[in-house]
């Protein structure tokens, strides 16, 4: 009997000291991993990342559109693989926070997305007060390219248009709806222009 009274104190005493040990533990997110490790998400991507094989890439240029701190560029693409006569067709967004910048985004988005995209804006561009009963709005369309595009009301009233691009680090440029108006023609266009070649 002398000798389970020390086993259970020191049972727990154990017990006792793991519970604060595992209330003290913080969770991190884990480190970045290579870009070579995630899955190609569209064709496009899945043109891009192969290996072993001759790519041939054209691009047409479509226009540029100036938003509130950096550019977006527009242009309709074509990836041809030599090896099997396949391709690939979309649209390249690319945002430039700064004029010649290294850190610009493209956001590559395949022809079988460009008519939701134009959707998505077109409902966007409409967005008001009306739509929700709260005070403030937010109305987004993300492709799976990772171009997202942002209507919401301002703080201060008013209605503003956010872009976003990027998979690891993301970059937003402010625009108004006007601006939003010219990225849609332009898509619009480079879908056009992909038509041609089909």
């Amino acid at each position: 009997m002398t000798l389970t009274r020390p086993l259970i104190l020191a049972a727990l005493m154990i017990a006792a000291s793991c519970g604060s040990v595992c209330a003290q533990r913080r969770d991190r997110p884990p480190p970045p991993r290579d870009p070579q490790y995630y899955a190609p998400r569209n064709p496009l991507e899945e043109f891009e990342s192969r290996v072993g094989t001759v790519l041939i890439k054209g691009h047409t240029y479509v226009g540029t559109v100036k938003a509130q701190g950096g550019n977006l560029r527009v242009e309709a693409m074509e990836i041809r693989d030599t090896g099997n006569s396949q391709r690939a067709l979309g649209v390249v967004v690319t945002i430039m926070d700064a004029p010649n910048s290294p850190n610009d985004i493209r956001s590559l988005i395949p022809y079988e997305d460009i008519d939701s995209l134009i959707r998505a804006i077109d409902t966007a561009a409409k967005a008001d007060e009306a739509i929700t009963k709260l005070t403030h709005f937010e109305v987004r369309y993300r492709t799976t390219g990772d171009f997202e595009v942002i209507v919401f009301k301002q703080l201060a009233g008013g209605v503003a248009v956010a872009v976003e691009g990027g998979f690891f680090e993301r970059t937003r440029l402010l625009m108004t709806l006007e601006d939003l108006t010219k990225l849609r023609w332009m898509i619009a266009q480079a879908k056009d222009r992909l038509d041609e070649i089909k």
